[in-house]
């Protein structure tokens, strides 16, 4: 690939010259010959046989280490991959001219689906990179360049110029999960378009016949990184060069002088290995470094390998609680500690679900107590990239240092930036507030009935029911319907889907033994837990007439969905019979009064939810531990009256539209009338409550 830039960009020497040489072999030569080039372009000039074939010998000395590797796999050819390379990548396409950021995102999107998620890889856009280097350090150079642009002493902005671009190449970066080197090659391009601009405010009209080594101070040599993927180290070293041939043809064209190119200088600042178990500091060779920057492996808790477990306990050594942390925490804490007693800035795109939910008071609180101060982040934002198959993530960005500093922080939401004194865990101008999990609520003295998931099956599916499936077994089986069940989950009470479960709870064998489709489902429950790794599912493969998690209640529950769209003004409540099985994406509060699902269904408690609830991709991810801190207010038995009869009228209000689902009715461009006044009657009598 480098070859098919290299013939392109001039680098070689002639247009066309890496195509002419191959096109001269048949397709069983193509392997020999490109053995032999690769062993050319590694060899001086001076050290090459003199009897070398002219063809060969007009290509120039590489070196760089880009073609050492004596031991790379060359298959052999076939007709089809000639005509591709020699045709449509070589003599069709120009490729002097391709972003060598993108350039990498293409490289990753050839990588096997399994490899990119095992590896938690997602593809980053040259937007989105700028959002962690813009505001870290980019738009200051910017403007301080800015600056010495308006300065109208020459000599002194000659001096100021000198000065800062000497600054330049004093920088140092580092990616620790670098990928095909995307932050780390845009940010070079970066630095050295700032560069080519101080350049020319020096030497702009002047012609350079001979061109000083001390010319260029930025180099690929200050950027450091560490990648697990063989392949995509080997891209990353590849887009670098290219970056700094076409800086180089940018600098040259602002003096007016022909700047050689090759050879390269040896670049291995990339090294291959697992970030989380290399020592950071023999990988940057004891440099001090500036800025870490990246986009470490998206993965959650429920996904690691056992591998990546592995690296969670190397890197968590000082944490006593880390087991549902996301993967791309370690990075935080490794980077945490490494910053210690340094004036290195850090910032990295992670998963949301960090800044969320029972992670936030999990990670943050440690961190913070390592002196972390976060001086910039983005709230939660949809993830895009340059590669073909875009990653469907939610991410935040948050840069932090080691060290607190006096100016204002950077808060970044829907295209908006606000300063602020203090950014908190949760990416808010709050304070530190860290709510921990527990099970009974008992905030302001109030005493409220516990908040559980519903039953969980565990049965491969066989013991839940379509309304097809559950018509066509009462009307062959009529004495089964007594145990067949409406079975509600989060999607199915918001959008009012039927379904319905086997539920045997209580119910004699007598009756049910006799009916071939109850048992044959029942043996494939047994089978399907007999195969799951978790020893207490396979234990149950004896009951498989039961649910594994059995938390029913007895009477009228309060239900709450798991996970409600964030479009949402209100998460859908309302309350369910003790006949209808809530599944475990349903949570339940059973015995609720009319006044507690008057203070949750309210604008405060959603804003409560809003800050410390988690999220699945962008949609809110109820919890037990929202409901269990949320600070009730203190009220007397008017103020209670009062919402008590307005939470009445929300269900009033439901009742108008008995052919609407709930999804219907909390659309907010489908709201009716009644029942959005009925929501701010409700909003008003519960912040009346808490004064």
């Amino acid at each position: 690939m480098f070859c098919l830039y290299a013939e392109d960009a001039g680098i070689f020497g002639r247009h066309g010259m890496f195509h002419d040489y191959l096109n001269e072999f048949e397709t069983r030569h193509l392997r020999t010959a490109l053995i032999d080039l690769f062993r050319v372009l590694d060899t001086p000039i001076d050290k090459r046989d003199p009897y070398l074939e002219e063809k060969l010998a007009e290509f120039p000395y590489v070196n760089g280490g880009m073609f050492t590797n004596e031991e790379v796999e060359i298959p052999q050819f076939t007709d089809s991959l000639r005509a591709l390379i020699l045709d449509q990548a070589s003599k069709e396409f120009d490729w002097s001219e391709i972003s060598p950021t993108i350039f990498g995102a293409v490289f990753e999107s050839t990588l096997n689906p399994d490899t990119r998620r095992e590896g938690g890889m997602h593809y980053t856009s040259i937007a989105n990179i700028h959002k962690v280097i813009d505001p870290m350090f980019l738009d200051g150079l910017r403007n301080e360049l800015t600056e010495i642009k308006q300065i109208k002493q020459r000599k002194t902005m000659i001096q100021r110029a000198t000065d800062f671009q000497a600054r330049l190449g004093k920088l140092r970066f580092f990616d620790p999960a670098c990928g095909s080197g995307n932050f780390l090659t845009e940010t070079y391009l970066s630095l050295r378009k700032l560069e080519n601009q101080v350049i020319s405010l020096i030497y702009g009209n002047e012609s350079m016949l001979a061109v000083d080594d001390d010319l260029i101070k930025v180099s690929i040599q200050q950027f450091y990184g560490i990648e697990i993927n063989d392949f995509a180290v080997s891209v990353g070293k590849t887009a670098l060069w290219i970056a700094e041939s076409q800086m180089m043809e940018e600098t040259a064209a602002i003096v007016y002088a022909n700047m050689d190119f090759l050879p390269l200088k040896t670049y291995t600042n990339i090294t291959e290995g697992n970030a989380i178990r290399l020592d950071w500091e023999t990988v940057v060779g004891g440099e001090r470094i500036t800025y870490i920057i990246g986009n470490p492996p998206f993965y959650g808790h429920e996904k690691r390998t056992r591998a990546q477990a592995a690296d969670m306990d190397i890197a968590f050594h000082d944490f006593t609680k880390y087991g549902k942390l996301d993967y791309v925490a370690a990075w935080y804490n490794k980077a945490a500690d490494f910053i210690q007693g340094k004036t290195t800035e850090v910032a990295f795109v992670s998963t949301n679900s960090i800044t969320q939910g029972e992670q936030a008071p999990t990670l943050w609180p440690k961190l913070f107590e390592k002196g972390i101060e976060i001086q910039f982040a983005y709230r939660t934002f949809r993830w895009s990239s340059e590669a073909k198959e875009k990653a469907q993530v939610h991410v935040v960005i948050i840069g932090f240092t080691g060290y607190p500093r006096k100016e204002k922080k950077r808060l970044f939401e829907g295209g908006q930036m606000k300063l602020v004194d203090h950014i908190n865990a949760y990416l808010t101008a709050g304070t530190d507030v860290f709510p921990q999990p527990r099970r009974k609520t008992s905030i302001s003295g109030a005493n409220f009935p516990v908040m559980s998931k519903g039953s969980q099956p565990t049965d491969g599916g066989n013991l839940i029911l379509s309304p097809a499936e559950r018509a066509a077994l009462i009307k062959q089986y009529p004495q089964t319907e007594s145990y067949i069940r409406r079975y509600v989950g989060s999607r199915d009470f918001i959008n009012n889907v039927e379904r319905y479960c086997i539920w045997l709870k209580g119910v004699s064998p007598s009756q049910f033994r006799s009916v071939p489709p109850i048992m044959e489902r029942l043996a494939a429950v047994t089978e399907a837990r007999l195969k799951s790794p978790t020893p207490s599912v396979k234990a149950l493969a004896e009951m498989p007439m039961l649910f594994t998690e059995i938390r029913q209640p007895d009477s009228n529950y309060l239900a709450v969905p798991e996970v409600s769209s964030e479009n949402r003004r209100y998460v859908p409540m309302g309350w369910m019979s003790p006949a209808v099985i809530a599944s475990n994406k349903l949570y339940l509060v059973p015995n609720a009064s009319l006044y507690m699902f008057g203070v949750m269904t309210s604008n405060v408690h959603m804003a409560w939810m809003r800050a410390v609830a988690g999220r699945m991709k962008s949609d809110y991810s109820y919890s037990p531990t929202v409901y269990a801190n949320f600070p009730w207010p203190e009220v007397d038995d008017k103020q209670k009256a009062q919402i008590e009869q307005t939470a009445q009228g929300i269900l009033d209000a439901r009742k108008l539209y008995p052919d609407s689902s709930l999804a219907d009715l909390y659309d907010p461009l489908a709201t009716v009338p009644e029942l959005r006044k009925a929501h701010q009657d409700n909003d008003r009598a519960v912040m009346r409550a808490y004064g």
